[in-house]
């Protein structure tokens, strides 16, 4: 019989539900693989919560036993990136420091309250200002399959711990696409939900505005699981389809386009129609350029105490990116927002126009830590942002043995539940 520690959401609500497993054992299963040769090597948790997961399972299983249970989630495992404050779990935000919170983020109490057990912190890129998890205090987490390749970032441990079955979702932050392109170099999903689908108290900020909480998981059926969300099934031919004739500008890798391409053509063969729109006022990478700016600039005020109280904390690259920010002038930092702030209410006017916007999620595949990172990295996925909306990233099908590729889809702030049920809808299209 199938391992219940290897299912996603909805398969290990279902066999807990069944009696096929309980919540102690499987924590206890996920927690020997977080702790053996192999998870260690992985290197996705930080921090793991070994003794508390377990007396989370012990009161799970004691309230399913009684016939009390909190949500059809409780008993079920989720991992957390450390950036997010759990009580009495330590948060290190990736840097050389610690504290313990004393209170849960809003959304990790909304998921205690729900019954989940939590196995621990994962790791993260330094400060969450960058996409490889090639992190100097913790060591680089590495992509499940491919050893030697970055898993993405800054969610890079979440997508990880899900990849390699660690965890059956774990959460990450999203500040210009650190949950989607972890989720894509990985092959799984992750969503970006719209910027006020949950607050971002008790999350150490990166980027005022943009700073976003974001789960990753196997299937778009376990985030809806997870959300509390009831998907729909529309009608493909009657959701109205665009691809941005910006993207054009983007340098692409060839095996990434092709699969972009291809996916294309199934959903047309399958009665889509699509069109192709131009966002006005927007050029790919000088927007992200601003966007990285406005973020060093913001996380320079967030990190200034620290900074003068313990400069080791950080390492010698976040330090120069934080130096940057701090030596942004006011016109600079006011001219870069008008830049965000332009490209993210064009998308939006398009997306009165249009339902689902379609890009890659990212222009590469996972690459090694030996080769230099993309500067593009971020040049599809930063728009969603700026704008506030919900954004996803699928797995598309790649051969046997090669790295993973993302399609993301994008639609207008506020209409979260739409973008689910459509990629819903899209993945057994497009295929793994």
């Amino acid at each position: 019989m199938s391992n219940p520690a290897d299912f996603g959401v909805q398969g290990v609500a279902t066999a807990l539900a069944a009696g096929r497993v309980s919540a102690l054992e499987l924590a206890r299963t996920l927690l020997e693989r977080i702790t053996s040769a192999q998870g260690r090597a992985l290197n996705a948790f930080i921090h793991v919560a070994g003794d508390l997961a377990c007396e989370q399972a012990r009161q799970s299983d004691r309230r399913r036993a009684e016939g009390r249970l909190r949500s059809h989630l409780d008993g079920v495992p989720i991992a957390i990136k450390d950036n997010i404050d759990v009580a009495d779990l330590p948060t290190t935000n990736g840097l050389a420091t610690r504290w313990m919170p004393s209170v849960d983020a809003p959304v990790i109490r909304r998921f205690r309250d729900a019954g989940m057990v939590i196995l621990g912190k994962l790791n993260m890129h330094e400060g969450a200002l960058g996409a490889t998890t090639d992190n100097r205090h913790y060591g680089r987490c590495a992509h499940p399959a491919f050893p030697g390749f970055t898993p993405g970032g800054s969610s890079g441990g979440s997508a990880a711990a899900v990849a390699a079955d660690l965890c059956p979702v774990a959460l990450g932050t999203d500040t210009m696409g650190s949950v989607r392109i972890p989720a894509a170099y990985c092959g799984i999903v992750g969503f970006k939900p719209s910027q006020t689908y949950w607050p971002v108290a008790g999350v150490m900020p990166l980027a005022f505005g943009l700073d976003t909480i974001g789960p990753l998981a196997r299937s778009v059926e376990d985030i809806a699981v997870l959300l509390g969300e009831r998907l729909e099934k529309p009608a493909l031919e009657k959701v109205r389809f665009a691809r941005l004739e910006n993207a054009q500008r983007i340098e692409v890798e060839p095996v990434c386009q092709a699969a972009f391409e291809a996916a294309l053509a199934s959903l047309a063969a399958n009665g889509a129609c699509l069109r192709t729109e131009h966002v006005p006022q927007y050029e790919p990478g000088p927007a992200r350029r601003a966007g990285f700016i406005v973020s060093e600039a913001d996380a320079a005020a967030v990190h200034r105490g620290l900074l003068a109280q313990s400069p080791e904390a950080f390492s010698p690259e976040f330090l120069a990116m934080l130096d940057y920010g701090k030596r942004v002038t006011p016109e600079r930092y006011h001219k870069e927002r008008r830049t965000i702030e332009r490209a993210g209410f064009e998308l939006v006017k398009l997306l009165d126009r249009v339902d689902v916007v379609l890009t890659l999620t990212a222009p590469q595949r996972s690459f090694s830590f030996d080769t230099p990172a993309p500067v593009n990295q971020a040049d599809f996925t930063a728009i969603a942002n700026f704008g506030g909306c919900p954004a996803i990233s699928l797995p598309l099908p790649v051969p046997a043995g090669e790295r993973p590729i993302g399609l993301q889809l994008i639609a207008a702030p506020g209409r979260d539940t739409m973008l689910l049920s459509v990629a819903a809808q899209l993945e057994p299209m497009i295929g793994r």
